[in-house]
């Protein structure tokens, strides 16, 4: 701070004075003065001139030409001054938090460091990266989050060091101090060192042993069968109809397939919803016509279990005897 100071102090005077200094020589010579008339000594201090290289034609000895240059007490009170009001300046912005000193630890350079997080923000619950899943779904989870408060850069790059954890945690402290300088920067650093734990997209050919089993739904079979879908990478469309008419079952949803093939998923989708709402219909009418039927077995059984009580009944009324012959 008081190299800092003494560099200003001078570039005053040389601004006030319109003259060049030398620096080592003089600043020396300067402070040492400065102690002098602290001590009451009525000392004038002679600075030399400095020089720069003359024209052209200049003879030698105007470029070796000096003259003293004589400082009153007064200008050497004002550099004090200065320097002492330079001081006080840098420890208020130290205090406000607007110096921030590089940190030997952290892998973010000072401009990431310096950036302050809005006291006001919440960071949402994400869940925690390990270094054992894939890193594009951790990112996408926390880029999907990010858009909705749209943090500057050095934020973000500050927010997503919080959901590292374990192995992870491990890397990024062991990253190079000062080596971080955007979030672009650390996303890429991040996903190439854990590029081994993306997921393996599967080829066409494993679609192939996916087949309906025998009493299983068309919507439990057409739920497996898109989620392996999503693991194959550029599916043409006609090669994953071929691959469902091969899976499913004999049925009037295959036979449409067949007949008239979608040229889009969209329109596939749509086609296996229409016959999934078909048989999800068809199964509440055998159940609702087996509920029915088991009711009227019921009824007809306790009729027949009625019917020989009341001629038992009928059985032991004695006959009838009028009372008046």
């Amino acid at each position: 701070m008081i190299e800092e100071a003494s560099r200003n102090a001078i570039v005053a005077y040389e601004r006030k004075t319109g003259t060049l200094v030398e620096r080592e020589t003089t600043k020396k010579r300067l402070f040492k003065d400065l102690e002098h008339v602290s001590e009451g000594t009525s000392k004038k201090v002679t600075v030399p001139k400095y020089h720069a290289p003359s024209e052209v034609g200049s003879s030698s000895r105007d470029r070796s030409h000096q003259r003293g240059l004589a400082i009153s007490r007064v200008e050497v009170d004002n550099v004090s001054k200065q320097i002492a009001t330079l001081g006080k300046q840098i420890d208020e912005l130290k205090k406000r938090g607007e110096i921030v000193f590089h940190n030997r630890n952290s892998p973010f350079c000072n401009k990431i460091l310096t950036e302050k997080v809005n006291p006001s923000f919440r960071m949402p619950d994400l869940p925690k990266y390990d270094g054992t899943r894939d890193p594009h779904e951790h990112l996408a989870a926390f880029d999907m989050v990010m858009n909705l408060y749209g943090q500057p850069s050095p934020i973000t790059a500050k927010l997503f060091a919080t959901t590292l954890t374990g192995k992870a945690q491990e890397w990024f402290t062991s990253l190079h101090p000062g080596s971080i300088e955007s979030h672009e920067q650390l996303v890429q650093k991040f996903t190439f060192h854990f590029a081994s734990k993306r997921k393996q997209k599967r080829s066409a050919t494993h679609l192939f042993t996916i087949r309906q089993r025998e009493n299983e739904t068309l919507k439990s079979f057409m739920g497996r069968f898109n989620n392996e879908t999503l693991e194959v990478q550029d599916l043409r469309i006609d090669m994953m109809i071929s691959i469902l008419i091969h899976g499913l079952k004999k049925g009037f949803f295959a036979s449409a397939l067949a007949r008239d093939p979608p040229t889009d998923v969209e329109q596939l989708m749509a086609m296996a919803q229409k016959y999934i709402d078909e048989e999800e219909m068809n199964v509440m009418k055998d159940e609702e016509w087996r509920y029915n039927m088991d009711r009227g077995r019921d009824r007809d059984r306790k009729d027949r279990e009625k019917e020989p009580r009341a001629r038992v009944e009928r059985a032991r009324e004695p006959p009838y005897q009028p009372k008046y012959t």
